[in-house]
């Protein structure tokens, strides 16, 4: 049951406000500046159209999957700064701060981070060897122009990795930005950001341009003790804090005209604190650096010829990331379980290049009555071209025993080494047909082929059944397949702890969803959702070596409602709860049970007020841990939004208003877990021009 403790302040929070605004009706003005980060009418959200599901246009309440939108006015009436901030209000969605880095793992219905496919502008962000990459951070809020997000399978339309979830993140593009603007953002842990965005038409050619830079301390969380204070606290940097500053910079370009568009984009993270290492030790000294560029060249015609529409894409994609001097996997004096010293601790330098080239062509064909029949054809090439591997621990290039307290040696291009300059191959087909039965029944049947040049086939199919059941109820069934391809990591990677497997099958999974979307009336909106969610093939290496072990079941029920109390507040809410078999795969870190509850009031022309509170249920311990379970726990945030001209807006923002002691949950390495951010505040200013 939800904690009512808990949720006592948010809630009153927002009763405070609803009563405010009922007093205040009157006054109501629909000239208000700020009337577009009111959310969404409920009218205006039924007709949002998305191509997520199908690649073809559709509103949401139509689409063949279970759909979320969320559009840049929302993102900004949160006072969100980041995609992961934006993600932490969907249904089904558990957004995990990983010790390392403070990476942040989105992790749908209680599957691992790996089930989930990260796009950006239908470029996909996995790379070979650490999923969304190993110092990812999210994106910057500035630049989005919407998100587009599946809950449950999307691998019969876009392959791998979409086991659980798909987000897609549209950037503002040429086209798109209508008005140019520059802003900057201020605020705790020494936090500075500072953004542009420019559109033009020049001789019919339609530009964008957005860059975004920000850098900021961190939050730095306290640990009390880390793993080396089980083995000796006197190496231990702990107690101490955590250091997780770090500095983007995010560049895009975009060209439009006619049916053709040139996307270019550059994002850099550097100076990046990991803070902590996987196994849970204070490491005060990396500072990892990545860089992604991406060229993509897209064509789009849908009057190519009767009844006919053609798509085609050429994309490119560079990744290169190092760890700079290295990390701390051990700190300095280390003794590790043969009585071995490391004066300078263990130290594991890891730097890696990877190229992406996709091409792909699709059409789609509407000359049989009621049907949209769409196929599609692609191929892939990820080369992973360079690694980079020193370490001053473990064996050598040879195999041999690196001598304790020796120079870091390089075992770049053996057995030993974190991944292999290796290429993998992928050519994919899939086909999909939309059939209107009739005004109020559509069926959508697709599938998809793929084939790896490292481990070789898989098949996905999908079915979905959309019913308009009445005019105020719409009804889906939707089942679909997927499967997650084994990282190099689980290939080839050989370390003191696990041992790779080079034949291993990816893993598989089958979702059932059955939803039910209820308009009451023209102000209000409920919608529940009905999963089941089974994985087959898990890659785990609970033997040593990675192996596919077992299946594992998720079971949930996904609730959401929406009301427009008034003219100028909207009310929007979801709860999640999910069930998961009870057997090594399940995933203690992720709650059985959150919820999430946001207003928005826009109480005079010139101001607005969102208000919104996530909590997390609480997290049981595996039956080898003692620790008492993590409890629940509910962070509440706020925006206050001036226009004070129709080009000057300003904003005051605070996270965790009520300072909750919020944790994520780790190993048992770090006994306390991990402390999230306490209160803090920026402030925002915005120019149009």
């Amino acid at each position: 049951m939800l904690n009512k403790k808990n949720l006592k302040q948010p809630l009153s929070l927002l009763l405070l406000l609803q009563s405010l605004t009922l007093s205040s009706i009157a006054q109501a003005d629909h000239s208000n500046k700020l009337d577009h980060l009111i959310s969404l009418s409920l009218e205006d959200l039924v007709t949002l159209e998305t191509t997520i599901a199908t690649a073809s246009k559709q509103t949401s309440t139509k689409a063949p999957a279970v759909v979320t939108l969320i559009t840049q006015d929302d993102i900004k009436a949160t006072g969100a700064t980041n995609l992961v901030e934006v993600l932490e209000g969907v249904p089904g969605i558990h957004i995990r701060a990983n010790q390392f880095g403070n990476r942040p793992l989105v992790q749908f219905r209680g599957a691992k981070g790996t089930q989930t496919l990260l796009m950006i502008n239908g470029n996909s962000m996995t790379d070979l060897v650490w999923n969304f990459g190993i110092f990812w951070k999210g994106l910057p809020a500035n630049i989005i122009e919407r998100v587009e997000i599946i809950r449950g399978p999307g691998s019969a339309l876009f392959g791998a990795d979409a086991s659980a979830g798909v987000v897609n993140v549209i950037t503002k593009t040429a086209g798109i930005i209508e008005r140019s603007e520059a802003g900057v953002r201020m605020g705790s842990f020494n936090t500075k950001e500072a953004w542009v965005q420019h559109g033009n038409n020049w001789n019919d050619v339609q530009i964008g341009f957005t860059a975004n830079i920000s850098e900021t301390d961190g939050y730095n969380p306290f640990i009390e003790k880390d793993a080396q204070s089980r083995i000796d606290p006197s190496l231990s940097y702990a107690p101490d804090k955590a250091q997780y500053g770090w500095r983007n910079e995010d560049i895009r370009f975009s060209l439009a005209k006619d049916n053709w568009r040139v996307q270019g984009d550059y994002a850099s993270n550097s100076k990046l604190q990991i803070g902590l290492t996987g196994f849970g030790f204070l490491d005060p000294a990396t500072q990892g650096k990545d860089s992604r560029y991406n060229l993509d060249f897209l064509y789009a015609n849908d009057q190519f010829a009767d009844n006919w529409e053609v798509d085609a894409e050429l994309r490119y994609q560079q990744l290169d990331y190092t760890s700079g001097s290295g990390f701390i996997e051990r700190p300095p004096g280390y003794t590790d379980i043969n009585g071995d010293v490391y004066p300078d601790g263990q130290i594991n330098k890891q730097s890696a290049a990877e190229r992406r080239t996709v091409f792909e062509a699709s059409t789609l064909y509407t000359g049989i009555n009621n049907h949209s029949i769409r196929i599609g054809a692609g191929y892939t090439i990820q080369d992973l071209h360079f690694v980079e591997h020193i370490v001053n621990f473990g064996k050598d290039a040879n195999g041999n025993t690196i001598v304790p307290g020796s120079a870091p040696v390089d075992i770049s291009g053996s057995p030993y080494a974190f991944a292999p300059e290796d290429t993998r191959k992928i050519a994919h087909l899939y086909l999909q047909d939309i059939w209107t039965i009739s005004d109020v029944l559509e069926f959508t049947a697709g599938a998809r082929y793929d084939n790896y040049s490292d481990f070789g086939n898989t098949f996905n199919p999908r079915l979905a059944l959309v019913w308009q059941s009445t005019d105020k109820l719409t009804t889906k069934v939707l089942y679909g397949r997927a499967f997650r391809p084994p990282s190099y990591l689980e290939l080839y990677d050989e370390t003191s702890f696990t041992s790779p497997n080079p034949n291993l099958a990816p893993e598989r999974s089958e979702t059932l969803d059955l939803v039910f979307a209820y308009a009451a009336n023209a102000d209000l909106q409920v919608e529940m959702n009905l999963f089941y969610f089974k994985q087959f093939d898990i890659i785990t290496a609970a033997s040593g070596t990675f192996n596919n072990t077992g299946d594992h079941v998720i079971t949930g029920i996904e609730f959401e409602t929406r009301w427009q109390a008034t003219d100028n507040v909207n009310v929007y809410g979801n709860f999640t709860a999910r069930t998961q078999d009870d057997n090594n795969f399940k995933a203690y870190q992720e709650p059985n049970q959150d919820a999430y509850i946001r207003a928005d009031w826009g109480f005079s022309p010139m101001w607005n007020w969102n208000i919104q509170a996530n909590w997390i249920g609480k997290r049981e311990r595996k039956s080898t841990d003692t620790r008492a379970p993590l409890p629940s726990d509910t962070v509440t945030d706020t925006t206050l939004r001036y226009a004070a001209t129709n080009d000057w807006e300003f904003a005051l923002s605070i996270r965790n208003v009520f300072n909750s002691d919020a944790r994520e949950y780790t190993g048992g390495n770090i006994p306390n877990d991990l402390p999230l951010p306490e209160r803090n505040a920026y402030l925002e200013a915005r120019y149009k021009f």
